[in-house]
């Protein structure tokens, strides 16, 4: 079944999507760098937020469920029960994709095919804790300075 493209609320929902997709894609760059920036978090997840409920409302259940995952990770982050890790700006790279290839679809005409499970299942591992959650690492302590031998009597 295809989408009609001349639809008023679908149009509207493309040119918004599109918007906070490209502002997706800088905000993840930017938090590679400022991992635990709580306004960036909150503007990520806002994101997700946004297409999830307008895909929601267009019955783009692909696009939902994935924003879905990626929206309740990012309220973990925001949350401070987790910290961002190299591995999870992987899968949120590749979610990006995904959510690109899924607006693809839209835009001519298609619903979205699903997301790899791979990547669900990888978000839903974050929200479970079966991926390990990852900490801030306290400062390690300075080694203390050895104490010098006493010099050997002669």
């Amino acid at each position: 079944m295809a989408l009609d493209t001349d639809d008023e609320i679908l149009q509207d929902f493309l040119v918004e999507a599109e918007e906070i997709l490209d502002g997706l894609n800088e905000q993840l760059v930017a938090l590679e760098t400022q991992p635990q920036d709580k306004d960036l978090l909150n503007s990520i997840f806002r994101g997700f937020h946004t297409i999830k409920g307008g895909a929601g409302f267009l019955s783009l259940e692909a696009m939902v469920n994935l924003c879905h995952k990626g929206e309740d990770v990012f309220n973990l982050l925001r949350q401070g029960e987790r910290l961002v890790d190299a591995d999870m700006m992987d899968t949120f790279l590749k979610v990006l994709d995904i959510l690109n290839s899924m607006f693809a679809e839209v835009k001519a005409g298609s619903y979205p095919t699903e997301a790899d499970p791979v990547i669900i299942q990888q978000l839903a591992a974050y929200l479970s804790g079966d991926a390990p959650p990852v900490v801030a690492e306290p400062e390690p302590e300075p080694e203390p300075e050895p104490e010098p031998e006493p010099e050997p009597e002669p």
